[in-house]
């Protein structure tokens, strides 16, 4: 079964950071829904275009799949305690409610390792070949480099080309927070120190993460192979 797109949509810091906040409060699923119909009336006119957008902004932080329903109160905790790092919360969030989300980052990580510039014509082809050339996903990629332009992690030097800006991440709980959603989207068996050090789905984030951090959390399973330590998720 082909994989849905879903995020068809672009999104603003300030309409997550909206969610957040409604979350908090307590209030049930159809209040969140009438008072973010009404929150983004101010900047999107089609009725429509409301109801996609709301529905996005409720799939990453108010509906549960089986990846945001293991990390949702961590992260509501961290976004509560830390609203400075708000970015990389909200990010570790869509990338366990979005496979689309999670593999452009992933593209888009893979081909910084390589140049400055991020071509999207390029990105397209890749993304593409990965998905197939679906409608669905040629809508759905210009509204994702808004989002990311939107969440200030790229910047348009020239028309059609991109430049990352970095966040610098240095709270350890947020660090280990990031770690931990990255190893659980990805899902792979284990990870190398320095694999999981400097994650492509993590590619705006600079951040230390210690390995005495890890040691004493209970979420990650240290061990040593050849000489190198390994890191797999205790789940």
């Amino acid at each position: 079964m082909a994989k849905m797109v879903g995020l068809s949509r672009n999104l603003k810091l300030q309409w997550l950071n909206k969610v957040v906040e409604l979350v908090s409060e307590g209030l049930t699923e159809q209040e969140i829904k009438d008072q973010l119909n009404e929150y983004l009336s101010f900047e999107i006119e089609s009725p429509t275009n409301i109801r996609k957008t709301r529905e996005i902004l409720m799939n990453i932080w108010v509906y549960e799949n089986d990846y945001s329903g293991k990390i949702r109160c961590s992260a509501l905790e961290l976004i509560r305690s830390y609203p400075e790092y708000s970015t990389p919360i909200h990010w570790c969030m869509m990338l366990a409610t979005y496979p689309v989300f999670t593999d452009m980052c992933k593209l888009i990580g893979k081909m910084a390792e390589f140049q400055d510039e991020i071509t999207l014509a390029q990105l397209k082809q890749k993304l593409f070949d990965e998905w197939g050339e679906r409608t669905t996903l040629f809508h759905s990629i210009d509204k994702l480099i808004a989002t990311l332009k939107a969440m200030d992690v790229l910047t348009c030097e020239k028309p059609g080309k991109y430049t990352i800006n970095t966040h610098r991440v240095s709270n350890p709980k947020v660090v280990t927070f990031m770690v931990y959603v990255m190893m659980l989207v990805d899902d792979s068996e284990y990870y190398t120190f320095t694999e999981i050090d400097s994650s492509t789905l993590l590619f705006p984030f600079n951040y230390k993460l210690e390995k005495e951090t890890l040691f004493e959390d209970n979420r990650f399973i240290m061990n040593n192979f050849g000489g190198e330590l390994s890191i797999s998720l205790n789940c």
